[in-house]
């Protein structure tokens, strides 16, 4: 209203699917401001309005001017682009200040939509299975091992319930990615890589290091894949520890003279 006062022309809210339910805090944020914007389409289109939020977070990834983290899981980047086409202003409210939005998630309607077709589980067996030749590990290994792991059951957490404003050091590399963090089948992803849990990496190193690659080669593998923090430095120890590499390193292979043949 031209006083600034707030008046609702209509109300909105449905429940999460299961499949939605395992989705990280910041994607069931996100999701909530895409299920709005598809909803009330027909009175945003066209329009500029503004954009209210009590996750600040989402500010960061769908400001106008705010960089957008290149990692961020593939799910909040197809939202952005959503986003994109719209002519909005984003902005933060206090939780105890959004009461009026608040209020309807507390007694949503079973309402199903197109949304929930987005919830499909990437299927992270795929990125290990198919790209590493018997696989050492799958899916579910994973996923049990990171509620287990001391660093990233806490990491796990947070991604499910929110970060806190401060972490242990231990904590602060995932902390600067918290907003690339998501969640799929259990397992922790930092854009569409795995972390993999301590207890896995070494095995994993010896499965892709099992063809002898260089460290520039198998850097290189792992980026598409699998991370973890100080990943560089540990492809870089194994390289250096295996006998077979350090031999062929020392007598590299000879290439044979052949004169130049002149034309007649």
């Amino acid at each position: 209203m031209p006083n600034g006062d707030e008046h609702p022309i209509a109300y909105a809210s449905r429940t999460l699917s299961p499949a939605e339910k395992k989705y990280s805090q910041i994607e069931k944020e996100a999701l909530s401001v895409i299920y709005g914007v598809k909803k009330f389409h027909q009175y945003l289109w066209g329009r500029s309005f503004n954009l209210i939020t009590d996750h600040r977070p989402l500010v960061t990834l769908f400001g106008e001017h705010k960089h957008f983290p290149m990692m961020a899981a593939a799910r909040i980047q197809r939202w952005a682009i959503i986003l994109s086409a719209y002519d909005y202003h984003i902005m933060y409210r206090k939780a105890e200040d959004h009461g009026n939005a608040d209020g309807l998630s507390r007694i949503p309607l079973p309402e199903i939509t197109d949304v929930g077709t987005e919830a499909i589980s990437a299927n992270i067996n795929t990125l290990l299975t198919n790209h590493l030749q018997e696989a050492p590990l799958n899916a579910a290994q994973i996923a049990r091992m990171t509620r287990t792991d001391q660093e990233l059951s806490k990491v796990f957490r947070y991604v499910m319930e929110g970060w806190p404003i401060e972490v242990s050091d231990d904590l602060k590399v995932f902390y600067a990615k918290r907003d690339e963090l998501s969640v799929e089948q259990g397992c922790l992803l930092w854009g569409t890589r795995v972390i993999v849990p301590f207890k896995f990496r070494k095995s994993v190193l010896q499965e892709i290091h099992s063809g002898h690659p260089g460290i520039v080669k198998m850097k290189a593998l792992t980026r598409k894949y699998v991370w973890w923090p100080k990943i560089d430095t540990d492809i870089e120890r194994v390289c250096k520890e295996c006998q077979i590499c350090q031999q062929e390193q020392r007598m590299p292979s000879h290439v044979p003279l052949h004169p130049w043949e002149f034309p007649d």
